[in-house]
């Protein structure tokens, strides 16, 4: 993640930089949906979820949140079609959005044939790009035809050398010249070309990713500023690294001119690239999609209804809290049984971990769950919490530091004197998250390793039984069968 350039962002977003933007959406009556708000916090956001969770119902109706302009722009009926298969109504789409310093809200409805607007539309451009995007150009509609027929070109338009630089940087490879040519049998099918060091190159013959990058920067390098770009499946035909350069880019473009961005996603490559407030993750239930905000990329990219399933899921924020928890888990008599029946996922900062243990409690998820919150963090429905009144790190450091630091000098096999100077001098840092890859940098370990090896040191030397109990019994109260 590209820190800078999302504090950047985030600044401006919050100081009402953005004079258009569409704040949220609400969807009753289409494919499951039962009047669920889906909150845009961030000016390029992702929306991910499994296959049928309802991504691709949340672009669509974002991008019908206007009314069409000449830039671009879509209905309702663009999307959402009465077939012989399916009839729509009763269909009632909300949304609120910025113009300005106003902060109107309408609906759009589909009662029972026609859909229905309110009296007053906002105009904006909106750019809509779906997976078609993704077929190879001799596939699409018109082009087979150029492929044979083409002997020449009418007219030829270039890449801004910007946005040609911008695209190389994408792709990992330098291009010399990239172009669009109208070729003489059909004008109004044009054909990219990109120039590398062995020569010139067209899109009947260029990698998916050339292709699909090459179309995306030539529509991007036109939509004016404010638009609203919408995205389905951004990462697709693209590699890793790729994928994280495109969000980048992405995020600077809409810095630069103010626009709206929002993407689907199965990656999490590009969910890694993002803050926790540009996730949102679909989650779906009996009573239609959860909407979950800042989850973890692992988290948001993990089923929870594989074929060999835990009898109970138990949610806590992050990785440290994951070791912790087993850890303090094992140091019970039936430690190892419980082990083997739960699985414990870091889902996320703890709004998410209190969402996922308020969905568990109402029964609203495939299987029993139990959100585990840290210590400072405020009592919650279906959640227990973790010992002591602070983050992990602070409480398994300082209530080691107040034992001498117990017996660590034997668990690194580090003299007691440079273990215990290592030690103090990373809890003097104010970032308690780093203290153990700080302790790590000094004794060759990693940050994971020192992190195991204190948390398993401090439930030999501080954990009490009672809290150790407390944990034990909240998670035993979630499976099936007890114990």
């Amino acid at each position: 993640m590209n820190v800078g350039e999302i504090t950047r962002i985030r600044d401006q977003f919050q100081g009402g930089q953005w004079p258009h933007f569409l704040e949220r959406i609400e969807i009753a009556g289409l494919r499951g949906w039962l009047g669920q708000i889906v909150q845009f916090k961030f000016p390029v956001v992702a929306i991910v979820g499994e296959n049928g969770a309802g991504k691709s119902t949340v672009l669509k109706v974002a991008a019908a949140a206007y009314e069409k302009v000449a830039e671009g722009g879509y209905f309702p009926s663009d999307f959402f079609l009465d077939t012989h298969w399916d009839t729509l109504k009763d269909v009632e789409l909300g949304y609120q959005i910025k113009i300005g310093d106003l902060t109107p809200s309408f609906k759009i409805r589909k009662p029972t044939k026609r859909w229905s607007f309110p009296e007053k539309r906002y105009k904006r451009g909106v750019f809509w790009f779906d997976v078609a995007r993704t077929l190879p150009l001799d596939a699409t509609a018109g082009y087979a035809r150029v492929a044979r027929l083409a002997a020449g070109e009418i007219s030829t338009e270039a890449l801004s050398d910007d946005f040609r630089d911008h695209l190389s940087y994408i792709l990992g490879r330098q291009y010399q010249n990239a172009r669009f040519a109208a070729p003489d049998v059909n004008a109004k099918r044009p054909v990219g070309l990109l120039q590398r060091e062995f020569g010139e190159i067209s899109q009947f013959h260029q990698g998916a990713g050339e292709d699909t990058s090459l179309d995306l920067m030539r529509a991007l390098q036109e939509v004016p500023n404010n638009s609203l770009i919408i995205i389905d499946e951004v990462e697709a035909s693209l590699h890793p690294r790729a994928q994280r350069r495109l969000i980048n880019f992405l995020i600077n473009l809409s810095r630069l001119r103010r626009i709206q961005v929002i993407v689907s996603t199965h990656s999490p490559y590009v969910l890694e690239e993002l803050p926790p407030e540009a996730r949102v993750l679909l989650l779906p239930t009996a009573d239609g999609p959860n909407v979950v905000y800042g989850a973890s990329p692992e988290f948001a990219l993990t089923k929870l209804d594989e074929m060999v399933h835990p009898e109970a899921f138990v949610y806590v924020e992050d990785r440290s809290a994951e070791v912790w928890v087993r850890e303090i888990i094992a140091r019970h008599p039936e430690g190892q049984t419980l082990m083997s029946r739960i699985r414990i996922s870091p889902v996320g900062p703890a709004n998410v971990v209190a969402m996922m243990g308020k969905l568990a409690a109402a029964g609203k998820l495939p299987q029993p769950g139990l959100g585990v919150l840290d210590g400072d963090q405020a009592a919650a429905d279906g959640c227990a919490r973790l010992p002591g009144e602070d983050a992990p790190e602070r409480v398994v450091f300082l209530e080691l530091r107040d034992r001498n630091w117990g017996n660590l000098h034997d668990r690194f096999g580090i003299g007691a004197g440079d273990l215990h100077t290592y030690l103090e001098d990373a809890v003097l840092s104010p970032d308690f998250h780093r203290w153990p890859s700080l302790v790590g940098d000094r004794i060759l370990k990693s940050a994971t390793s020192v992190w195991e090896t204190m948390a398993t040191e401090w439930c030999r030397e501080c954990l009490a039984d009672d809290d150790r109990d407390m944990v034990v019994d909240a998670v035993k109260t979630i499976l099936p069968a007890g114990i």
